[in-house]
């Protein structure tokens, strides 16, 4: 996945780069006149290509590190809460218990959290790995 991104300041050897978010309507304003404004995310990365403050450059991440994200940030939840109500409602049911339904959905919000746990333990872990970064490939001009 390439970006670009303006660099805002250096530290050391990382720079400050801001990347621009692409909007949901894919950034075709001039035809939406929705008038939204993205704003951008800063990151700081290794500043391998002695970039300065103003520069544009344009930056990677790998695209199967970025899918691999993705998937995990919008569907473990989903699945951990679907198989939390789906396995609670079953095993609630078959004990008898009238409200059956509403256990489910407690216990199906119950495996959501547990899932917001596990993905932040994630991302403990990802922000140690340098494969998770984003790199400078190059200063545009």
């Amino acid at each position: 996945m390439d970006q670009i991104g303006f660099v805002s300041r250096i530290e050391g050897d990382r720079a400050e780069v801001i990347v621009r978010r692409v909007s949901s309507c894919g950034d075709k304003c001039t035809s939406c006149k929705g008038g939204c404004s993205v704003p951008g995310i800063k990151t700081t990365i290794k500043n391998t290509l002695g970039a300065k403050p103003g520069d544009y450059v344009e930056i990677r991440m790998n695209t199967s590190i970025v899918l691999k994200s993705a998937f995990l940030v919008y569907v473990l939840p989903l699945i951990l809460m679907i198989f939390g109500i789906s396995l609670s409602i079953y095993l609630f049911k078959n004990m008898g218990y009238s409200n059956y339904e509403n256990l489910g959905f407690i216990a199906g919000l119950l495996f959501l959290g547990f899932s917001f746990i596990i993905l932040r333990l994630y991302d403990k872990k990802i922000k140690k790995n340098e494969n998770y970064k984003f790199e400078m490939v190059r200063i545009l001009k």
